[in-house]
């Protein structure tokens, strides 16, 4: 039986046309220092973002893009809270995501990963129009 969910977890990929960059802090020793470092945790990763519905009563800031989603990404990868995620959609848009908890893993397939879209909303203005 976990074979079988183990190529299922195959076949989702197949079916998943993000990709995900996901970053995270390493600690770094320079002497009797230690900071911190950002590290490339995978990058180019298929993956499939699930947006929650919005709607205009949950708009908290205007001038704000916040909402939160569902990453399906494979097993097997460590995703470490604070993790930052850069999802190139399947139209080449970049959006970043902050994490908002750790991954549950239970699944043999895959693992889901909340986390909260959170950038400034940015207005384009043509024609003394603005749009956002």
């Amino acid at each position: 039986m976990q074979n079988a969910f183990k190529q299922m977890g195959k076949a989702l990929t197949a079916l998943w046309f993000d990709k995900a960059k996901i970053t995270g802090w390493q600690p770094v020793k320079d002497g009797s220092i230690t900071s911190t470092k950002e590290v490339v945790i995978v990058d180019d990763e298929p993956c499939k973002i699930s947006r929650k519905s919005l709607k205009p009563s949950d708009q908290k800031d205007f001038g704000t893009d916040e909402y939160d989603v569902v990453m399906y990404i494979r097993t097997g990868i460590s995703i470490p809270a604070g993790s930052n995620v850069y999802i190139t959609d399947a139209n080449g848009k970049v959006n970043k995501y902050k994490r908002s908890g750790k991954a549950y893993t239970g699944y043999i397939s895959h693992q889901e990963v909340a986390l909260i879209r959170d950038e400034k909303a940015k207005e384009a203005v043509s024609n003394g129009v603005r749009h956002n």
